[in-house]
């Protein structure tokens, strides 16, 4: 005999109380399905039918509310338990679920005692399908409701509505402390997913991921993105060890990301020699194209360091930048091993624009151009035959202006320069 158990679906847009009570329940023996927001959540019950419902009432694109509706007026899943969370059980919001059909509230902060009493007591026992209850009247508070329910659902929803309450007044004390014992010991396993997640992901992705198992596509009007590449690599690769070769890729990149991290950029992979990276992501921003020639500029200045006083031990490489700005689709491809990635047009270009790059060349697309102009010294190269793009504008950018530069090689940004971009990203903040 196959033995199966329990599939819940918990629903909730805080990723933090989504990964809580979903590791108790999984530790209690149930399956968990997790969802951010109603309309995810409808998708999951239609498709892998859940034996129980629990969700906040609060979240964007559809309530829990509109959520229990869906599910309590579809006759293929009506005979699913719904639970509703709320951190405040008024009676306006306890008539709203009734309406809906939920079966039952747990009201913030809860016990495990609560949460698990109520799940197994739905599981074993569920209530009526709303459409076998008949239309009832009801007036509280001064108001008039008509609702869909049975003597014994009202009875059952309104007593364990309230036994909750009283004996969080009771107990709230104990229930806090034995809630913050328990998310400390959640926290630290939270933590060491998270810090491993957070190596690969950005961290709202990664938050995404530890909660949910998937991160919601995003098309970015603006981003820009960077690729850069070692000139003559290929032809050195034979002559190195595997561990040289390790050692002097993990040499350039890891000061690659350090640039690129202090410039808000993220890293999205690396292949073989070519590096990329992007700003504007995963919160849109409007300093994305400054932000991604400034950690060109440190890439650039590093490697001319590097090159005058040369450790041996180190293959030195020619460095070639293409940067372009524009729209894109960002993501994550997976089930077992993620890859946080982005598509379109954009990527080809930008991709191109590091081929077409000289040596030691920062070439940067009209777009990217036309964003940094103000602040960035770049030479005209001109339209440039790109492979299935036609021609295309391209510019050299050669160095901070002079105006705006602390140094005179034009690496490092001036207090003018600072106070700018500050203004230009306070800006984008008050439109948003």
């Amino acid at each position: 005999m196959i033995e199966t158990k329990y599939r819940i679906l918990v629903v909730d847009d805080h990723p933090a109380l989504v990964t809580l009570i979903k590791h108790k329940l999984i530790h209690r023996g149930f399956e968990v399905l997790t969802a951010q927001n109603g309309e995810d959540a409808f998708e999951l019950v239609e498709k892998e039918s859940p034996d129980l419902v629990i969700t906040d009432v609060e979240m964007p694109v559809m309530n829990g509310y509109q959520l229990c509706s869906g599910i309590k007026e579809n006759e293929r899943f009506n005979h699913i338990p719904v639970i509703l969370v709320t951190s405040l059980v008024t009676t306006d919001s306890l008539m709203k679920g009734i309406s809906a059909g939920a079966d039952n509230y747990l009201t913030k902060p809860y016990d495990d005692y609560t949460l698990f009493k109520k799940v197994d007591d739905l599981l074993k026992q569920p209530s009526s399908k709303i459409s076998e209850r008949e239309p009832v009247k009801v007036k509280v508070d001064g108001k008039e409701y008509e609702i869909k329910a049975d003597v014994e659902h009202l009875i059952n929803l309104l007593v364990s509505t309230y036994k909750n309450t009283l004996a969080q007044n009771v107990e709230l004390e104990t229930i806090k402390q034995k809630l913050r014992a328990i998310n400390q010991e959640l926290e630290l396993s939270k933590n060491e997913h998270l810090d491993l997640l957070q190596n690969i992901f950005p961290e709202k992705i990664a938050e995404s991921l530890l909660a949910y198992g998937t991160v919601t596509p995003e098309r970015f009007k603006s981003v820009t993105i960077m690729f850069t590449d070692f000139d003559g690599f290929s032809k050195v690769v034979p002559t190195l060890t595997p561990e040289e070769l390790i050692r002097s890729l993990s040499f350039y990149f890891d000061k690659y990301d350090e640039f690129s991290e202090e410039n808000n950029l993220i890293k999205i992979k690396t292949i073989g020699d070519s590096y990329m990276a992007v700003g504007g992501l995963p919160e849109a921003n409007n300093t994305h194209a400054i932000d991604s020639v400034l950690t060109a500029l440190k890439m650039k200045k590093f490697m001319s360091q590097f090159h005058d006083g040369k450790d041996d031990s180190i293959p030195f490489f020619p460095l070639r930048i293409g940067i372009h700005t524009g729209s894109a689709v960002v993501g994550v491809i997976g089930k077992k091993r993620f890859a946080y990635d982005i598509w379109g047009d954009a990527v080809n270009l930008a991709s191109r624009m590091e081929q077409s790059a000289g040596e030691e060349y920062i070439n940067i697309s009209e777009s990217t151009y036309n964003e940094v102009k103000e602040y960035f010294v770049c030479e005209n190269r001109g339209n440039i035959e790109v492979k299935n793009m036609g021609t295309v504008p391209m510019y050299n950018l050669k160095r901070i202006k002079p105006e705006y530069s602390e140094d005179e090689e034009g690496f490092v940004p001036n207090r003018m320069f600072v106070r700018d971009y500050r203004t230009l990203g306070q800006k984008f903040e008050n439109i948003n």
